[in-house]
């Protein structure tokens, strides 16, 4: 693809007036858990402003998730129970699928799937920070929730590109990030890096978003990006082998390296342990997705869609 075709999409990428933004509410609550006075009554009333929120973080607080013995009827119980950071990924999760709702029917791009992907990537991350003890977990649970964000920006905003991509992912049997590269010279990653930044997200989401198919590359956020890389591939893994397992790429050697500052005796051995922990947030993640995602199959277009 030629400069003036790569300068003509980067431009269009500015040039989007309609982009979404994430709504206040996410970061009154960010606002009010970075600061140490900040009570339970302070955040209860400001989910409480948003009644949507309310109910759905009330549902998935009392779904198999988490199987509490007891009904949770207040989001000042629910606070108290699960802790602040706890409510801010649910917050997150349930306000960035609010953000993009489906625009319109796609033949190619499968929304539903993306999401579901994004999720357990989320939820993977965040177990795989809890477990490496990496400083701020929810960071990883953002950064899981939108590593893949960019695919919905292209698509969304960049069909005609978006559609070039997948010509070549089809014909050359290639991953959508090899056909990024190959048709257009930019990728997923680095548009959903530069949302992050129009989010303010924090700068370490932003390089773990933008590395997370190239952890060798990254530069200062070597842990979250290692993390949020290993989390995406195992999300893709099925537990039994299979032909769909051939597809999926090998952890990045980069990755062990990343996370030696966690645990310094880590290696390619610890990968079997983290599949077994990662299968059991895959099952609740679907719980947390089936709750999230108000779309039955039924709405959903015949015929076989990418799963990008």
């Amino acid at each position: 693809m030629s400069e003036v075709l790569l300068e003509k999409i980067k431009e269009t990428i500015k040039e989007i007036r309609s982009l979404p933004t994430l709504p206040a509410i996410v970061f009154q609550i960010t606002s009010l858990l970075s600061n140490p006075n900040t009570s339970v009554q302070d955040l209860s009333k400001i989910i409480s402003l948003d009644p949507s929120l309310t109910t759905t973080t009330l549902k998935l607080v009392n779904s198999a998730y988490y199987g509490f013995p007891r009904q949770i009827s207040t989001i000042n119980h629910a606070l108290v129970i699960l802790g602040f950071n706890e409510i801010r990924n649910i917050t997150f999760a349930v306000s960035t699928l609010r953000t993009f709702p489906e625009a319109s029917v796609s033949e190619v791009f499968d929304r539903e799937k993306f999401w579901q992907h994004s999720i357990e990537c989320a939820f993977g991350a965040k177990v795989l920070a809890e477990t490496l003890r990496y400083r701020v977990s929810g960071e990883a649970f953002i950064a899981g929730l939108t590593h893949d964000i960019g695919k919905i920006i292209l698509e969304q905003y960049l069909h005609s590109y978006f559609l070039k991509v997948i010509r070549i992912v089809q014909s050359e049997k290639l991953s959508m990030f090899e056909g990024e590269r190959k048709a257009l010279k930019i990728t997923h990653a680095e548009i959903g890096a530069w949302l992050a930044r129009q989010w303010n997200l924090p700068p370490e989401i932003e390089e773990a978003i933008k590395f997370h198919h190239t952890p060798e590359e990254a530069e200062s956020s070597l842990e979250l990006t290692a993390i949020v890389h290993l989390s995406d591939i195992l999300s893709h893994r099925k537990l039994v082998d299979s032909e769909e397992n051939k597809l999926i790429p090998s952890v990045h050697p980069a990755v062990w390296e990343n996370l030696k500052s966690l645990r310094p005796d880590i290696n390619e051995s610890y990968l079997e342990s983290f599949i077994s922990l990662f299968e059991k947030e895959k099952k609740k993640a679907r719980i947390l997705f089936s709750i999230l995602n108000k779309k039955t199959n039924n709405d959903s277009p015949g015929g076989e869609k990418l799963t990008v």
